[in-house]
């Protein structure tokens, strides 16, 4: 027959346990809060998932209602506790065991502020804060309420200690460690130089710099033109080597004279020669 809906087991098939759908069959339960638990029990039953976070969001797309109504629905399966909530607002989702459920409410006189028309009067059951307070999760436990004498707290922990700002190292550090007796200026034109390289200086720089210029002195350099040859260079660290290279390359500039003869190519060397003979040489 046409009109027959073949089943398919290519597209998947839904697994519900019988109890679990007689019970959904003798709920009394609104078209939409049938919906989203149709919805939740596929998700946690069907899949063998167990509780998941189901946000409203998602019931809403699957059952196409509106977000707040879904989440109003959620609100009214957990008050007739069809389903359970693991935690606060938050937490997992599943569905309770049909013993639990709330099958028919005490009908009661009440305008509910969530109800599609205004006015409208619906059953409404009456919940006390005890049953209200275990709607919400599976797991909690009666809360005890101990005299305040019995009540402790525990230690307060010791602050940590914050470790100490390292101080920051400057001029004044470098002029009271200036062994060489480096030139206050040409120390701010290092410290400009640095500063420019967003490369700070350090006690463990400055010790290391000093050392270094100490070592070209051995090579006929002093400290000064040391540090002068690096603040020209652009460099904000050097080795020994790079300052008696560079030191050897002026030195040997400074020592070149220029020769007195210039300007070769502008004379007329051919001028009061005479005439030219056949054989290409001049009369004299």
């Amino acid at each position: 027959m046409t009109n027959v809906f073949a089943f398919d087991k290519s597209r998947g098939f839904t697994r519900m346990d019988n109890e679990l759908m007689d019970a959904l069959m003798a709920i009394d339960l609104a078209g939409r809060e049938l919906k989203v638990a149709l919805f939740i029990a596929k998700a946690t039953i069907n899949f063998q998932a167990g509780a998941l976070r189901i946000k409203a969001v998602e019931v809403a797309k699957a059952t196409n209602l509106h977000p707040d109504v879904a989440s109003r629905a959620i609100s009214r399966l957990l008050k007739r506790r069809v389903i359970y909530r693991e935690g606060g607002s938050r937490g997992d989702i599943g569905i309770c065991d049909p013993k639990e459920w709330v099958f028919v409410e005490r009908p009661s006189r009440t305008i509910r502020s969530d109800s599609d028309q205004t006015g409208r009067v619906v059953p409404f059951a009456s919940q006390t804060k005890t049953d209200d307070s275990h709607l919400y999760s599976k797991k909690q436990t009666p809360k005890v309420t101990l005299p305040s004498e019995e009540v402790t707290y525990p230690p307060r922990q010791p602050a940590a200690a914050k470790p100490e700002r390292k101080k920051p190292f400057g001029k004044r550090d470098m002029l009271a460690n200036n062994p060489l007796q480096i030139p206050e200026p040409l120390l701010d034109d290092y410290l400009a130089l640095r500063k420019a390289k967003r490369a700070p200086i350090t006690a463990r720089i400055w010790s290391t710099l000093t050392a270094k210029l100490e070592r070209c002195k051995a090579f006929g350099i002093s400290a000064e033109q040391a540090l002068s040859i690096a603040v020209d260079s652009g460099w904000q660290g050097f080795e020994v080597e790079w300052i008696t290279r560079r030191f050897a390359s002026h030195a040997s500039q400074a020592n070149h004279t220029p020769s007195r003869h210039t300007g070769l190519a502008h004379i007329d060397h051919t001028a009061n020669l005479g005439e030219m003979n056949a054989d290409g040489s001049y009369r004299i």
